[in-house]
């Protein structure tokens, strides 16, 4: 039945009248968009254009010259530039210890995070070795995969998690304790409790 398939991708079928699988009928998708199709092409799989269009990821650039791709839908959404909000995170996370501790370190890349799979160094976000500790902000690339940062392969996700794990023990190895601030969390509130765990702050 056409218009039992239709619901079943929450639309309808809004032709009174079935002639025969090559004769278009018109059709409606859950956001009120309204085309013209050949039943055919709905049994094969196909629905509404316009939100067909809507994810097709398409090629942005932000005012700082940032490049990336997103789909229509995600933008009107609200999401804009990754690196831009990345900055800005971390930046905000720094500005929150250096209130109470003065400013990190600024090399990122010690001599016990260069190792031959890694010559330049891994990376630390916001490091205090006199404190012996380091913030790491992670978004939610390190969760989970996300097609834009993992530039469309789930390997690169397993690549991710991997090299977080060997992050982390390199600097257990060299006494120097990770706390995360993470994408869904508060860093006002996270931040200070993780320098009160580290018997840093009352």
């Amino acid at each position: 039945d056409i218009r039992k398939l239709a619901q079943i991708k929450n639309g309808d079928c809004l032709s009174e009248r079935y002639y025969n699988s090559s004769v278009k009928l018109e059709w409606i998708c859950k956001n009120k968009h309204r085309w013209k199709a050949i039943p055919n092409s709905i049994q094969q799989g196909c629905w509404c254009p316009y939100c067909a269009d809507n994810q097709l990821p398409l090629l942005w650039y932000c005012k700082e010259g940032h490049i990336w791709q997103a789909s229509l839908s995600n933008v009107k959404s609200g999401t804009w530039c990754p690196f831009c909000y990345r900055f800005k995170r971390e930046q905000l996370c720094r500005e929150i210890v250096a209130k109470y501790l003065g400013l990190p370190s600024e090399n990122r890349r010690p001599d016990f995070l260069k190792i031959p799979e890694h010559p330049k160094g891994l990376e630390l976000d916001i490091p205090y070795y006199e404190y012996g500790f380091a913030i790491e902000v992670q978004g939610e690339q390190h969760e989970k995969y996300i097609e834009f940062f993992h530039r469309g392969d789930p390997n690169n996700f397993i690549k991710q998690q991997a090299q977080d794990q060997l992050k982390k023990e390199l600097c257990e190895e060299n006494w120097i304790t990770l706390r995360y601030v993470w994408y869904h969390e508060d860093p006002y509130v996270v931040i200070p409790e993780h320098l009160r765990e580290l018997g840093l702050i009352d």
